[in-house]
């Protein structure tokens, strides 16, 4: 009985993560309604790889989130979650009709999708998913031209929407000017760059102000005014759960007409409480044309779209508008991307 009973158990949850990763409604309905206002959310900060890619911390601190019993599914649910169909069904099952996926170079942290894997997954479906394209940087005394060249290449070679770049992953220094040659490869091509900013949970990654706290990284902003500069996760310290650094997003946004904020992880379930205290300083701030809407996803079944009902919920109890909520949501991703 107790062998027919964990049988029934490990289908149950076979199923459940199928119906969250790789199923999608037959049906499915994108965008909502909003006081009148029809709102097409684009997520542009979506995530792809696979498990065999991830760091060996990375994945003890990955299956923390999984019981023990079920474990051993994790290579294979997590690498299907994160190739073309299950990123597409993720989004459908958020109603969400685009999105942005990153390629990552963080062979210290969290491990690497590579431009070329990043490409692969979405090159079907262009009018659907956005490449944002990365570059590694861990030796980059030896070989920075030949990286810079390859980054320009494959931004226009598979016709790339922005930059990815994580500098606490990747373990850089904000106001090293050693990476100036990214921002201009950006300004050239008119690719916007997405800027991780803020602290992260993840093994090894750097903690200091320098790799975390956007003002670091003023005179490049201030030296490349036609490059757009997105700080993603808002400056969010994930490690304390706070807004260690939003002042410093705000007061660059404020300051320079190129710099955006993007809330990735903030309508996660551990920033349930300082997500309303988030959204209420943007409107306050007279900033929410500046803001560009990130999940950070898919991170485990349900996230995409639990993230962005948060969002939704979160806009509504400080008292967004439609229009407010379609700027953050969807319109100021055209606008900055051009679509």
């Amino acid at each position: 009985m107790k062998k027919i009973l964990k049988g029934i158990l490990l289908l149950s949850v076979i199923a459940l993560v199928y119906n969250y990763f790789i199923k999608a409604d037959a049906e499915v309905v994108y965008g909502i309604n909003f006081d009148g206002i029809q709102i097409d959310p684009i997520d542009m900060h979506l995530h792809t790889g696979t498990w065999e890619a991830l760091t060996e911390p990375y994945k003890e601190r990955y299956s923390e989130r999984v019981p023990k019993a079920f474990r051993f599914l994790i290579s294979t649910l997590l690498s299907s979650g994160l190739k073309t169909e299950g990123l597409l069904k993720q989004i459908d099952n958020a109603g969400i009709r685009r999105a942005g996926i990153f390629a990552v170079y963080s062979p210290d942290t969290t491990g690497i999708a590579s431009n070329e894997f990043l490409y692969e997954q979405i090159k079907d479906h262009p009018d659907r998913m956005f490449g944002f394209y990365s570059i590694r940087t861990d030796h980059w005394n030896l070989n920075s031209e030949e990286e810079l060249k390859k980054l320009e290449a494959d931004l226009i070679k598979y016709q790339g929407k922005g930059i990815k770049l994580a500098h606490a992953h990747q373990q850089m220094r904000l106001d090293d000017k050693r990476f100036d040659g990214i921002y201009d490869i950006s300004e050239r091509l008119g690719k916007p760059l997405y800027i991780h900013t803020g602290t992260s949970p993840n093994p090894y990654t750097r903690m200091e102000p320098p790799y975390v706290d956007p003002l670091y990284l003023e005179e490049s902003i201030k030296k490349y005014p036609g490059a757009i500069f997105i700080m993603g996760h808002s400056g969010y310290d994930s490690f304390l759960v706070k807004l260690t650094y939003l002042d410093s997003c705000i007061e660059l946004a404020k300051k320079y007409e190129n710099v955006y904020i993007e809330p990735g992880a903030l309508g996660s379930r551990k920033a349930s409480e300082i997500l309303p205290i988030y959204l209420k300083r943007m409107k306050e701030e007279g900033i929410i044309d500046r803001v560009i809407y990130g999940s950070d996803g898919p991170q485990f079944p349900g996230y995409t779209a639990s993230h962005l009902n948060n969002m939704i919920d979160a806009m509504e109890e400080v008292g967004y508008t439609g229009l407010e909520m379609k700027a953050v949501l969807e319109s100021n991703f055209e606008r900055v991307f051009d679509l």
